[in-house]
């Protein structure tokens, strides 16, 4: 299960990239803790039964009873409650393409994926891999910055060149407090969350 205080892992195994890529898409707007329990309920077959979770996104995909169709991954999203149903369906169902390959996948792929931004790209990509110049840009990053006198928007911003100037400033925070960018981030969803 996804740890949110300890979400940091550059030793994580195809199967736990997996678990964490899926997190990243359904945690978006949303209480980690809480996120995390509900992905592990809908993973928990999947464990049963020996199945990586990409193994299980393929099965739901694939399902089609037309007598039942409860065992579709819409069906199951729902029954789960994961939120933001059509978005986290578009996404789960993108993310197959990478299986096998998930560390060595660019933001730039992922975000190719309908239902995958800037932040969530990043968040995956910035706690699987050590060293990674990338931000994910959530509003407790964002408060942190404007408390530093940055010009910031309260949200996420979705434009680019602005996701990029923002994410380049707190790369640059990072580097004048001696922290790499995985840390700070770490230490300040904790600080800001509470």
């Amino acid at each position: 299960m996804i740890e949110p205080t300890n979400i940091t892992n550059y030793n994580r195994t195809q199967a736990e990239l997996e678990e964490f890529l899926m997190f990243a898409i359904i945690v978006a707007g949303k209480t980690a803790k809480t996120q995390a329990e509900k992905l592990n309920k809908f993973l928990w077959t999947s464990k049963i039964i020996g199945v990586s979770p990409f193994k299980w996104l393929q099965y739901l995909v694939n399902y089609n009873d037309a007598m039942d169709d409860s065992g579709t991954l819409a069906a199951q999203l729902k029954h789960y409650k994961l939120g933001q149903y059509k978005r986290i369906e578009k996404a789960f169902r993108g993310i197959l393409q990478f299986e096998g390959r998930l560390d060595t996948v660019s933001c730039q792929e992922l975000e190719s994926v309908d239902g995958i931004g800037s932040k969530t790209s990043r968040f995956y990509v910035l706690h699987s891999r050590p060293d990674q110049k990338v931000a994910a840009l959530d509003t407790h990053i964002l408060k942190y910055l404007n408390e530093k006198g940055y010009n910031v928007p309260k949200t996420t911003p979705s434009n680019k060149k602005k996701y990029r100037k923002i994410e380049l400033d707190f790369i640059a925070e990072c580097e004048k407090a001696g922290k790499n960018v995985a840390d700070m981030d770490l230490e300040i969803w904790k600080s800001y969350s509470k």
